[in-house]
């Protein structure tokens, strides 16, 4: 699904993703890695695989799209130090030209150390070209003629079918200057969000992203 804001291309993919052709940049909101085992820390034991299903996810996405600047938009790594950070250290390293940046979310708590190890540039926010600011969570103010990209709220939708059923659907949630993705990570939970007017609801499907009349 394509999306225009200014003179900006915004690709809205089934992935839960955005991708900025012109800038050459993935958008990728609230993976959450390490939840698995914060779970399992917790004592509700789900199985943790020995590869993260979303850095596969990742992986695919580098192939298919090439980019050269990834954006996480906050809550990229869920809990405390863990075994999924080695994975996730060695996904950044088989990249070695891409330009990761972080915009910090209230789930980024690892030390600051830990993340100068990587090659990740982390920041508050992230502004590209004249239109475009980055964030983890929906600024409530902002400036004119921007575009606050952001993630944090992991939207949903409630699509209703035949035969009275209703299917709970990721989506991407546009009012005004807020672009919201939804949440990249499987293990992260959805907040319903209704239609209202002056309100774009795009809901993921498997295969594609589309406009809810």
């Amino acid at each position: 699904m394509d999306f225009y804001y200014k003179e900006e291309l915004i690709q809205l993919l089934p992935e839960k993703v955005a991708y900025l052709p012109h800038h050459q940049i993935l958008v990728v909101a609230d993976l959450h890695l390490g939840k698995a085992s914060h779970f399992r820390k917790e004592g509700i034991m789900i199985p943790v695989p020995s590869i993260s299903p979303d850095l596969r996810r990742m992986d695919e996405l580098m192939d298919s799209l090439q980019p050269t600047t990834v954006v996480f938009l906050g809550d990229l790594f869920h809990s405390s130090l863990n075994n999924e950070w080695k994975d996730f250290k060695n996904f950044l390293l088989s990249y070695p030209t891409i330009h990761f940046v972080l915009t910090k979310g209230n789930h980024d708590i690892l030390p600051s150390s830990v993340m100068e190890d990587t090659c990740i540039e982390v920041v508050d926010e992230l502004e590209v070209g004249k239109h475009l600011l980055f964030t983890h969570a929906p600024e409530v103010v902002v400036k004119e003629e921007k575009l606050n990209i952001s993630g944090h709220i992991h939207p949903g939708v409630m699509i209703k079918s035949q035969g009275r059923q209703s299917f709970r659907l990721p989506c991407f949630y546009y009012c005004g200057q807020s672009l919201i993705l939804p949440a990249f990570g499987q293990l992260t939970g959805l907040h319903l969000l209704k239609k209202a007017p002056g309100v774009m609801i795009y809901p993921v499907f498997s295969t594609e992203v589309i406009a809810l009349p």
